[in-house]
């Protein structure tokens, strides 16, 4: 419930920021809406490989100790 509160707080910003702009307005929309959801899928991404190689460096100590 908290993404859909977020979101619909976000659409109706941008919605009433570009209303008055017409396709313009629509097509910046959209390419506001890309941005946000490419962020996320870097973060997402970002994360999943700091986690990634933080494993393998663990697993390279623990090479050396045995």
């Amino acid at each position: 419930m908290k993404g859909l509160l977020v979101g619909g707080l976000a659409g109706l910003l941008f919605g009433s920021l570009f209303g008055d702009m017409g396709a313009l307005g629509a097509i910046f929309g959209f390419l506001i809406n890309m941005l946000a959801i490419v962020a996320v899928i870097v973060l997402i991404r970002k994360i999943f490989v700091y986690f990634k190689t933080q494993r393998a460096k663990k697993q390279e100590l623990n090479a050396w100790k045995r």
